[in-house]
């Protein structure tokens, strides 16, 4: 994990959609597109969901995405559209 947090980036049909933890100010951010859509204080550790709908061809598409902690220091980080889970690669 890096010191200022990390990034979770994955696609879906060419939209962009993110998950970013801010260690700095203690924040967990979905964006989509570039967009926030979600934002939730991360001062203490604990399961955080955050909740986005994604517009695509006329069609509105649910995202949920969840940051779950495993064991002291780590999480576990999934970003779903419509119940399916997106492949994330991890930046910082």
């Amino acid at each position: 994990m890096a010191i200022t947090g990390h990034r979770f980036v994955g696609t879906y049909h060419g939209h962009t959609i993110e998950l970013v933890r801010n260690n700095w100010v203690k924040t967990l951010t979905l964006l989509i597109d570039g967009q926030e859509v979600a934002s939730e204080s991360c001062m203490l550790p604990g399961r955080i969901t955050l909740n986005g709908a994604l517009d695509h061809n006329g069609a509105r598409h649910v995202v949920v995405a969840r940051s779950v902690p495993r064991l002291l220091l780590w999480t576990t980080n999934t970003i779903e559209v419509d119940g399916k889970e997106l492949a994330l690669s991890k930046t910082k």
